[in-house]
């Protein structure tokens, strides 16, 4: 009998990760963040270009990883941990700004980052994958649970705010008591949305291998130790879950540098263009900060997946309004610096609009090229708006 095959070395599994053609451009992730640190004198829009080419490779890492923890988790796992991952930019950038006191920063890019998933990264992936299979269907479940929670997100940007500017609200305390306790609800609500999905109804969503499926895993093993006692390797097409999630969480924490990096270079550049502050939250940087979003959700679509393209993109922006938007509210005040979950009328418009869109090309469970094309139609309906009139 042959000697049992070794297990393949844990940086041999990483450099996996680095066999791509966007590997070189790895090297603008230290230049990028050299650049910023230099502070003044250094042009913005070099600043802006370097860390913009260092997003690229760094999304591409993360793609790769979100992948392999679909494969072995399934769909609505990967989709779960990269909208979380995503949004940690966000956060990070978001936060940043709330300390600041910029509030309409802080509100302007979490309504740009649901925007451009909503609609333009959800509509190119569907509109790619839907040049290479005729029709793309996603679970039914999921498509109504999106729906359902996606009319949350509608009301939470609409509701406080229409009344806030009819005037309901006697004074700025209950602007601050009312996002309080909005916030506390809307998180609570959240956290009940993944015990719906995940445990007490998760047979309705689950497909592909089930993490929580013990018996299975068990035999699994079994299986792998029969074949290194005969001498052969097992091989499950896919690299080990633990090295996938420690490039994701690396990956990911070096993305917040260089964004937060390209950031700073694209608030320094907008201002010789005298753009708005609403334009460049809603369009400029979620462009940049939703770059993982749009490698995973267009290669999942090129592979027929939209379950987790979708898992992604709309579990993405789902979490931005139900999660992120009331834990910077708690944050802030706890810091000294209220929010009020209460959008400006642009705000409130490219919200409604994104919703609806969304609702109507996945109602039916499928997705094609065609309403992939009315997704992006419908982002460049609000983006010329946008930059034509304001």
């Amino acid at each position: 009998m042959s000697a049992p095959a070794r297990p393949q070395p844990v940086l041999q599994q990483i450099a996996a990760y680095f066999r791509s053609p966007f590997t070189p451009l790895l090297m603008f992730v230290p230049l990028g963040l050299a650049v910023d640190h230099q502070g003044t004198g250094i042009n913005p829009l070099l600043i802006f270009l370097l860390n913009g080419l260092a997003i690229i490779p760094l999304a591409h890492l993360i793609s790769s990883a979100v992948e392999q923890i679909s494969e072995r988790l399934g769909d609505q796992w990967g989709g779960c941990l990269d909208a979380t991952f995503g949004n940690l930019v966000e956060l990070v950038i978001a936060y940043s700004a709330l300390t600041g006191g910029l509030y309409e920063v802080v509100l302007d890019g979490l309504v740009g980052g649901l925007v451009t998933n909503l609609l333009l990264v959800l509509g190119v992936a569907a509109l790619v994958g839907g040049l290479r299979y005729r029709r793309m269907t996603i679970s039914t479940n999921t498509a109504l649970l999106n729906s359902k929670l996606l009319l949350a997100v509608m009301m939470v940007a609409f509701v406080p705010s229409a009344l806030n500017h009819l005037g309901m609200f006697r004074s700025g305390g209950h602007h601050e008591n009312f996002s309080l306790l909005l916030a506390v609800a809307l998180l609570v609500f959240y956290a009940l949305s993944y015990v719906y999905q995940f445990f007490t109804h998760g047979d309705l969503f689950r497909q592909g291998p089930q993490p929580f499926e013990t018996e299975e895993l068990e035999q699994e093993l079994q299986h792998d130790r029969a074949l290194l006692q005969e001498g052969q390797s097992p091989d499950h097409g896919h690299h080990p879950l633990a090295v996938a999630l420690l490039v994701l969480v690396v990956t990911t924490v070096v993305l917040v540098f260089s964004s937060q990096a390209l950031v700073d270079g694209l608030a320094a550049s907008v201002k010789q263009f005298r753009l708005s502050n609403f334009f460049t939250g809603v369009f400029l940087l979620p462009m940049f900060g939703s770059a993982a979003e749009f490698v995973i959700s267009l290669r999942s679509a090129q592979r027929n997946r939209m379950d987790l393209a979708v898992a992604t993109t709309v579990g993405s922006s789902i979490q931005i309004v139900l999660f992120v938007l009331p834990l910077l509210v708690l944050l802030g005040s706890l810091i000294g610096r209220p929010l009020g979950i209460f959008f400006n009328p642009q705000a409130m418009v490219a919200v409604t609009a994104s919703v609806f869109a969304v609702q109507w090309v996945t109602e039916d469970s499928t997705l094609d090229w065609f309403e992939g094309a009315f997704l992006v139609m419908i982002y460049v309906l609000l983006f010329a708006s946008c930059f034509f009139l304001l």
